[in-house]
């Protein structure tokens, strides 16, 4: 997700309330997990963050069926905000939020009462919804009992302009537990590029397909970065210490280049195999990172295929078929893809080379300034021929032999017809256009 950086965009002097308060506005992003959301818009006023609460509530809950009325009709305006079954009306300028019974009549009888630390307002479009502090919003999350959650975890990092919600639920031993939010599923193969997820692909490096999973001392090692990010966590580049750090939920691991000893929340472990560098490239291993983080990983050796689980992603009997499938399928497209790139490149180096050879009147230089001689093999498309005389700039072929790679056996006559060539016989050219074979 690309998120412009924070700025001051406006101030505004209210010129008229009995004083001046001074607010900025920024873009806003959500995330919930994998999940992001934004911009939207949020604004800093007297130092608290005022964020838009009908727009956070449908994103952390978008199956939820309620939403935001704004009444312009009445002074100061009001918002009745549904969410999952519960009704909050927000008036502009107050700090108090009122939580009603619904019904589906409406919303009626106070039921209970947030006092929160700024005064609710709405921006110039109050169509927009309501903006109010982040306390009354992570209040409302954490306090729902058909939630499952112990508390609903909030937290703003204003230099990117992110808000991150994070749910915990109750352990096994009775604490509070971060709350994975959307299973992952992750498939790869030793030496492809790709990476894919349930519904989508992509490259480990767009720019160099080169870089793949690779085997080294019966670990899989691959740059971590990119299957870190799928799974929602961050990965941290350390050049003095040439350490590698992963972070994903309530786990952090550290690992040093060529080190086999790795630190998991402090807790010093040993590798069967140490990160390395090849080819430039940070290769850290996979099964040791992943499964210290929760996840579950799968290795058919048959396939050479590599199946991720993560979050509670279900595995399922038909995984290995389905990505087995579609890795074979963008294989094959991208290599194709490569082959073309690649063959443009050489045209275009061969054309650069020729353009670069002076000819003269009495020299048989071919296509690339090399001399031609009686008895060479030259070549012209996927035709070759030797060389039975020379007459200054020009020379006679006899063609004899075709690239049989490229055209079947048979098809000779017919095929050298469409590159001008006498097949089986003696034919004048001019040299330039031909190319000695080595």
């Amino acid at each position: 997700m690309k998120k412009p950086l924070f700025s001051m965009i406006l101030i505004i002097a209210l010129s008229f309330s009995m004083f001046q308060t001074a607010f900025a506005s920024s873009d806003l992003y959500f995330k919930l997990g994998q999940n992001e959301d934004g911009p939207h818009i949020s604004i800093t006023e007297d130092g608290v963050e005022m964020f838009p609460v009908d727009q956070i509530f449908k994103f952390v809950d978008p199956a939820d069926q309620g939403g935001e009325y704004v009444n312009l009709n009445q002074s100061p305006w009001q918002s009745s905000i549904v969410f999952q079954n519960r009704c909050f009306v927000i008036t502009r300028g107050s700090t108090e939020i009122n939580e009603m019974i619904n019904s589906d009549a409406g919303c009626f009888e106070v039921k209970k009462t947030y006092t929160i630390e700024k005064p609710a307002r709405y921006l110039d479009d109050p169509t927009k919804g309501v903006l109010a502090p982040l306390s009354f919003i992570s209040k409302v999350l954490s306090d729902n009992p058909d939630n499952n959650f112990t508390k609903f975890e909030t937290k703003y990092d204003d230099n990117n302009d992110i808000l991150t919600f994070t749910p915990y639920t109750k352990s096994a031993a009775g604490t509070s537990k971060k709350q994975i939010v959307n299973p992952v599923k992750l498939a790869m193969k030793i030496n492809s590029p790709w990476l894919l997820t349930a519904d989508d692909g992509k490259n480990f490096d767009d720019n160099d397909h080169s870089v793949t999973p690779v085997i080294r001392g019966g670990s899989t090692l691959l740059p971590i970065a990119p299957v870190i990010q799928r799974l929602g966590g961050t990965t941290t580049w350390n050049e003095d210490e040439r350490k590698v750090t992963i972070s994903l939920a309530d786990t952090t691991i550290d690992l040093w280049i060529d080190l086999n000893i790795a630190s998991v929340n402090g807790v010093k472990k040993k590798l069967e195999v140490a990160p390395t560098i090849i080819n430039g490239r940070t290769m850290t291993p996979l099964r040791f990172v992943t499964e210290n983080l929760g996840a579950t990983v799968s290795w058919d050796q048959g396939s050479q295929m590599i199946l991720l689980y993560y979050g509670g992603a279900e595995e399922k009997a038909a995984d290995l078929l389905e990505f087995s499938f579609k890795i074979g399928i963008l294989d094959a497209t991208q290599k194709s893809q490569d082959n073309r790139k690649s063959l443009v490149d050489i045209v275009s180096e061969n054309q650069k080379k020729h353009d670069m050879v002076q000819y003269n009147d009495n020299d048989p230089l071919d296509y690339y300034g090399n001399t031609i001689h009686v008895g060479d093999t030259v070549m012209s498309g996927t035709f070759y021929g030797v060389v039975k005389k020379i007459d200054r700039t020009k020379v006679l072929v006899y063609w004899n032999r075709a690239n049989y790679l490229v055209i079947g056996k048979g098809e000779e006559l017919k095929t050298a017809a469409l590159f001008g060539i006498d097949w089986l016989g003696e034919q004048w050219f001019e040299a330039k256009t031909v190319t000695v074979s080595n």
